[in-house]
């Protein structure tokens, strides 16, 4: 009996690190938003996810914001020559009938001045706001350190 529970635990436990159900307001979704832990002292720790877009229009990211940092800002991972970089964006474009996929590596949110570190399990919402479908608010699930999906 004890294997059972400690079993089903483990499955919910990953379960929940997979990511929730997808949110949507009008024709878009965003999906499996998830984090990286940090260490307690981390300033900044950064969001992925993916918004799927079924209208024939496109839409952007207007602004970001959580209760876990000062700032949710869009980034670009640049790559020049054997550097990586990151650039702050304006604003993030959903092309229409399409995807976009913030991921490592690429275009993510970055949080700076984080209140805390991130810790793997921990929860928290990210509240998106588009220029055509208003405001989500994306629940985002915090794997382990240096995870490159979520979990």
């Amino acid at each position: 009996m004890k294997t059972i529970l400690v079993a089903g635990s483990i499955v919910l436990s990953l379960t929940g690190l997979a990511g929730t159900a997808p949110v949507s307001a009008g024709d878009l979704s965003v999906e499996r938003a998830w984090a990286r832990a940090t260490i307690p002292s981390a300033k900044t720790g950064a969001v992925y996810f993916t918004i799927r877009n079924a209208s024939a229009r496109p839409d952007r990211i207007l602004a970001l914001e959580t209760t876990v940092a000062a700032h949710a800002m869009p980034h670009q991972t640049v790559q020049e020559g054997d550097v990586s970089r990151m650039v702050e964006e304006n604003s993030l474009n959903v092309p229409a009938a399409g995807v976009l996929e913030l991921k490592p590596g690429g275009t993510h949110v970055m949080l700076m001045d984080l209140k805390g570190g991130l810790k793997p399990g921990q929860s928290f919402t990210l509240n998106v706001t588009f220029e055509q479908a208003g405001t989500i608010s994306v629940p985002v699930t915090v794997g382990r350190a240096g995870a490159m999906g979520p979990e």
